[in-house]
């Protein structure tokens, strides 16, 4: 990870490929869905990106509204963002960010630049930093895969099990409230319902501080420990900190799409799959801590008869 100040984010890649070809996959809506999106389109022409064009950009769970704020090809291309994030609760959370491409030709290879800013200087706000920043990381190694390989691993690349929360890195705020000291541990902003830790015990405000025996003081630490269990049925020991007191559970990773995200939106409505997350998460007794049987979720939602 390339340090930056905290509203922002920097990845870099080379790739062997033409300055053409580079300039087509991330600057236009055809080309973002040869190695990103599920879904892409545009108001403009489709391989002539223009400034004021507007792209329509899905990632499973995630949709992108994006307008083209800078256009200089094939070297500069810069798009405001809206993105619309769907928790697994079924809740719609709003992000707008910036991003700006900058291709330079270096001998055989293209340098590619991906900067993106305007990150709100809040807990939250670094939440959906370290997880753009990750998960553009993975997307800049598939771009690479498709274009040297002609392999598409879009799929594989994202498909690794999940613990169902919502976590950065504990920063300068938390830090004395939970007795762990910045940037050793995952605070856990949001544990799902019915997800791995929530069945697990484990609750907001926790610490995540190893995974398996991997040790995991900031964010990317997190994704690789998750990530290593990949292609795996797996139930690692979570060691957090709850009070200042350490603890150890065991929980079952997950490759449940309301975790992963991983939705194909042309067979499954985002619709659809909010009102079933919705469901979810009414799923809890009274009480918050127990959950209905599926009988009693089955006649919820049936229609009134009366």
């Amino acid at each position: 990870m390339i340090p930056c100040p905290q509203d922002r984010t920097v990845n870099i890649t080379y790739l062997e490929a033409p300055l053409e070809r580079v300039w087509w996959s991330v600057a236009t809506a055809s080309g973002s869905s040869s190695y990103l999106t599920y879904y892409a389109r545009t108001t403009g022409a489709e391989d002539e990106p223009k400034i004021g064009d507007r792209y329509t950009l899905n990632y499973g769970d995630i949709n992108n509204e994006s307008v083209v704020i800078r256009c200089e090809p094939p070297h500069h291309i810069a798009f405001a963002d809206t993105y619309d994030s769907m928790d697994p609760d079924g809740r719609t959370v709003r992000y707008r960010v910036s991003t700006a491409y900058t291709l330079e030709q270096q001998g055989p290879f293209v340098k590619l630049t991906l900067e993106v800013t305007g990150f709100e200087p809040t807990t939250h706000g670094q939440w959906f930093r370290e997880c753009l920043e990750m998960g553009w990381r993975r997307s800049l190694m598939n771009l690479k895969s498709v274009l040297e390989l002609g392999l598409d691993l879009r799929i594989e690349m994202f498909s690794y099990p999940r613990l169902g929360v919502a976590n950065c890195t504990v920063n300068e705020e938390q830090s004395p409230v939970v007795c762990v000291p910045v940037r050793e541990g995952n605070y856990l902003l949001q544990v799902f319902p019915n997800s791995p830790v929530d069945r697990a015990g484990m609750q907001a405000g926790d610490v995540i501080v190893e995974i398996g025996g991997m040790p995991t003081p900031d964010y990317p630490a997190f994704v690789r420990a998750i990530s290593s269990f990949y292609g795996k049925t797996a139930e690692p020991v979570v060691a957090y900190v709850r009070d200042g007191v350490c603890c150890e559970t065991t929980v079952r990773l997950s490759l449940d799409e309301t975790f992963t995200g991983l939705i194909d939106i042309e067979e499954t409505p985002l619709e659809e799959v909010r009102k079933k997350r919705e469901l979810l998460a009414r799923q809890r007794s009274g009480s918050g801590s127990l959950w209905k049987t599926d009988e009693a979720v089955r006649s919820e939602s049936m229609p009134d008869s009366k």
